[in-house]
C-alpha cells in the first residue's frame, strides 16, 4: 500500500502540473502594422484605356474637409482675409470608380483591415467594397456607399480577417459604380473616392536583428540607457483628463498610462504658446533665457537641446511635428534630430502615431532612441471624426485592437461651431481630446505588445492649455490663467506593470529637462530647471512658486499654491494693462481681481516677478525668420495673429 502511494503521488503532481501548464495563458504576440498606403497594390480592374491613368493615387488628405467652416457664418467683412481652415492631415488612397486593387498578404492572428471611408470631392455614385480572394473564391466582407467629404470624417471601419489566419490571401478593395456613372465627359474630373489610413493590423513575431549580434528593437535599451518617448500634446488642459478629475473621463488610454506613472498634479507650463513652450522643454530654460517669444523666431543654434544631448550619447533621434509653425524653419527645434517629419498644415493624431509605429518597426534596435511625437488635435479647428464628434469614446483602453464598445461622455448628438472663424466648440474640443487619447492608446498598445515598456521611459505633457469660454475668451490660449497654464505632466518609468503615484507640489514643464537626462545617465548642463524627483521627494513640496511668460512679451505671471499675480502689458484686445491678483483658494476660477486693495501679498508677488524677469542668463539674441504670406495666413487661421 505504501509503495503504491509513493508511486501515485508523483503521478498526481505530474498530472496537476500538466493541467497548470495547459491553463497558463501565453503572452499575446506583438502587433504588426502594414501601411497599405505605402505598399504598392496590383491593379486588377480599371476603367478606360489611358495608359497614364492611375487607379490608385497616394495623397496627403484630410480627416474631414479641406475647409471646415460654414463660410456663411463668417462675417462678410472678414471673408477675404481668412484662409481655409482644414481638418487634420492623414494619408489617403484616392481610387478611381470602377477599379479594383489587390494586395497579396499572409494573415496572422487577430488580423483586421482598417480604413476610413472619407468619401468623394467630385460627385461619385459609388460604393466602397472590401473582399478577400481565398483559393480563387472571392468573399465580400464589407460594403458602404460613399458620401461627400464632410466637416467631420466618418468612423473608422475595422474589417475582421481572423477567419483567414495562417493563410495567404488577396485583399481586394473596389470602388464600385454603375455604368452610367463611369461615363467621363471631357473636362470633368473622373469620379474618385478616398480611403483614409488604409492598413493591415495583425499579431506576429518580432523580426530578428539584421546583423549577427545586434539587439532587437525591444532589447537595445538598458536600465541605464532607456529609450525615451516624449509625447507632447498641443492645447491640452489638465482638467480635461481623468487623473485631474474629468468625469466622465475622456481619456481611458491616458488614464491607463497614468495608472502606471508618476503624475504631477500641479504642473504648469512656462509659456502660453507652442514654439516657446517646447523650446523651454527642450532646453530647460525660461523664454527670458532662450529668447523665443513667438511662432517665427527659431531657437538659436547656440543652445543645447535634449535631442543634441541624446544624440551625443549614442541615441537614435526622431521628431514628428504635427503643426507647420513648429517645424524646424520656424522653431529651430530640429537640431539634434536625425529624422524630422513636419506637417504642411497640421496632422491628425493618427498620422504621427502611424509614422512612429512604422519607424519603431523598421529599427534594427542596436541603439536606444529618443523620440519626440507632437500631437496637435485639441487645437482649433475642432474636427474630431465620428463617433467622437457625436460625444462617444472607447469604453476602455484597447491598444491596437479594434474598438468594439463605445460609451458617451456627454449627451449624444452633433455639434456646430459656435466660433465659426476659428472652428471652435467646447463639446468638440472634448471630442478632440477623446480622439487624441485613442491615438496615444494605439501607440501604447504597440509598445506593450513588443515588451518595450520594460526599457522605455514615457513622458506625456501638454505645451499649454486653452480658454473654452472662461474669462470671456473662446478657443484661444491668450492670458496666463490656469486654463492656459495648468497642463498634464506624467512619466512612466521603465519596467513592468507598476502602481502610479499622484504627486502634489508646484512643478514646471522645464523640469523635464534634467529629469529625463539623469534617468538616461546623461549629465544635464546648467539650466533653469530642477529634477522632478528632487523637487517632490519625500519631505519636499515642489517649487515655492512657478512662473510663465506671455507670447509677444505681453505679460508674465507668478503663482504660489495660494495666490496668482499676473502683469499684463499691451494685450488690451483681451485684458486691460496692469496687475491682477487672485486668491486661488477662495477663487479657483480666477474671477475676482484683488489687485489694488493693498494686500501685502500683492507687493510680495510683484517684487518676486520683477526679480524673476530681471535675473537673466547671458544668451545670444534669437533672430526672427521672415514669414511668407502663406505662413502668416495659416497663423491667422489658427487664431495666433489678428
Amino acid at each position: 500500500m505504501k509503495s503504491s502511494r509513493r508511486f501515485l503521488i508523483p503521478v498526481l503532481f505530474f498530472v496537476l502540473g500538466c493541467v497548470a501548464c495547459r491553463r497558463a495563458p501565453r503572452p499575446p504576440l506583438p502587433w504588426e502594422r502594414t501601411d497599405l498606403w505605402q505598399t504598392r497594390p496590383v491593379v486588377e480592374m480599371m476603367q478606360g484605356t489611358n495608359k497614364w491613368a492611375r487607379p490608385g493615387v497616394q495623397k496627403i488628405s484630410f480627416l474631414g474637409a479641406a475647409e471646415v467652416r460654414d463660410m456663411r457664418l463668417v462675417p462678410a467683412a472678414q471673408l477675404a482675409a481668412f484662409p481655409r481652415r482644414t481638418a487634420g492631415q492623414i494619408r489617403a488612397l484616392e481610387q478611381m470608380a470602377g477599379s479594383r486593387l489587390k494586395w497579396r498578404l499572409r494573415i496572422g492572428p487577430e488580423a483586421y483591415f482598417s480604413f476610413i471611408p472619407l468619401g468623394f470631392v467630385a460627385p461619385c455614385s459609388c460604393s466602397y467594397r472590401v473582399g478577400v480572394r481565398d483559393a480563387g473564391v472571392i468573399k465580400e466582407l464589407y460594403r458602404v456607399d460613399a458620401a461627400p467629404v464632410g466637416t467631420f470624417a466618418p468612423a473608422r471601419v475595422d474589417v475582421d480577417l481572423t477567419e483567414y489566419t495562417g493563410r495567404e490571401v488577396d485583399l481586394l478593395i473596389q470602388l464600385e459604380a454603375p455604368a452610367a456613372a463611369l461615363v467621363h465627359p471631357p473636362g470633368q474630373p473622373y469620379p474618385t473616392a478616398l480611403w483614409g489610413s488604409p492598413a493591415l493590423y495583425q499579431r506576429g513575431a518580432v523580426k530578428a536583428a539584421a546583423k549577427p549580434g545586434a539587439a532587437t528593437a525591444a532589447t537595445a535599451a538598458t536600465s541605464k540607457r532607456p529609450n525615451v518617448l516624449l509625447l507632447g500634446i498641443d492645447t491640452l488642459r489638465a482638467d480635461h483628463l481623468g487623473p485631474w478629475g474629468r468625469t466622465p473621463s475622456l481619456s481611458p488610454a491616458i488614464d491607463h498610462l497614468a495608472a502606471q506613472s508618476d503624475v504631477w498634479l500641479d504642473a504648469f507650463t512656462v509659456f502660453n504658446a507652442t514654439n516657446p513652450s517646447f523650446a523651454s522643454m527642450m532646453t530647460g530654460l525660461y523664454a527670458k533665457n532662450h529668447g523665443v517669444y513667438d511662432l517665427k523666431t527659431p531657437l538659436p543654434q547656440s543652445h543645447t537641446t535634449l535631442a543634441e544631448l541624446f544624440q551625443g550619447a549614442g541615441y537614435e533621434t526622431l521628431a514628428i511635428i504635427s503643426a507647420a509653425h513648429l517645424r524646424d524653419h520656424s522653431s529651430g527645434l530640429g537640431q539634434g534630430f536625425q529624422d524630422v517629419t513636419g506637417a504642411t498644415e497640421h496632422f491628425a493624431g493618427e498620422l504621427p502615431v502611424d509614422m512612429t509605429i512604422d519607424w519603431l518597426q523598421a529599427r534594427d534596435g542596436r541603439r536606444p532612441f529618443f523620440a519626440w511625437v507632437h500631437l496637435f488635435d485639441p487645437h482649433t479647428p475642432h474636427t474630431p471624426p465620428q463617433p467622437y464628434a457625436q460625444g462617444m469614446r472607447p469604453a476602455g483602453f484597447t491598444g491596437l485592437a479594434p474598438v468594439r464598445t463605445w460609451m458617451p461622455f456627454r449627451p449624444a448628438g452633433p455639434r456646430a461651431f459656435d466660433e465659426p472663424v476659428l472652428g471652435g466648440n467646447r463639446d468638440l474640443y472634448d471630442g478632440e481630446v477623446a480622439y487624441v487619447d485613442q491615438q496615444v492608446g494605439r501607440l501604447l498598445g504597440f509598445l506593450e505588445s513588443r515588451g518595450m515598456l520594460d526599457n522605455t521611459l514615457i513622458i506625456l505633457v501638454g505645451d499649454h492649455g486653452e480658454s473654452l469660454g472662461e474669462h470671456g475668451i473662446r478657443y484661444r490660449h491668450v492670458g496666463l490663467h490656469d486654463t492656459t497654464t495648468h497642463v498634464p505632466l506624467m512619466i512612466r518609468w521603465p519596467g513592468g506593470e507598476r502602481e502610479g503615484r499622484r504627486i502634489r507640489g508646484l512643478v514646471q514643464t522645464i523640469d523635464l529637462f534634467p529629469t529625463v537626462l539623469k534617468a538616461a545617465g546623461i549629465k544635464p548642463p546648467p539650466s533653469d530647471a530642477t529634477d522632478l524627483r528632487e523637487l517632490t521627494a519625500e519631505g519636499r513640496n515642489g517649487r515655492r512658486a512657478v512662473f510663465a511668460e506671455h507670447a509677444g512679451r505681453l505679460g508674465a505671471m507668478v503663482r504660489t499654491p495660494e495666490y496668482k499675480y499676473i502683469l499684463s502689458q499691451g494685450n488690451t484686445q483681451f485684458f486691460p494693462d496692469g496687475p491682477s491678483l487672485f486668491d486661488l483658494k477662495a477663487d479657483p476660477g480666477e474671477v475676482s481681481n484683488l489687485a489694488g486693495r493693498g494686500l501685502p501679498v500683492e507687493a510680495q508677488l510683484a517684487d518676486l516677478l520683477r526679480q524673476f524677469l530681471a535675473d537673466k542668463r547671458k544668451a545670444p539674441a534669437a533672430p526672427a525668420s521672415e514669414q511668407t504670406d502663406e505662413e502668416k495666413a495659416r497663423l491667422k487661421a489658427l487664431g495666433y495673429i489678428q
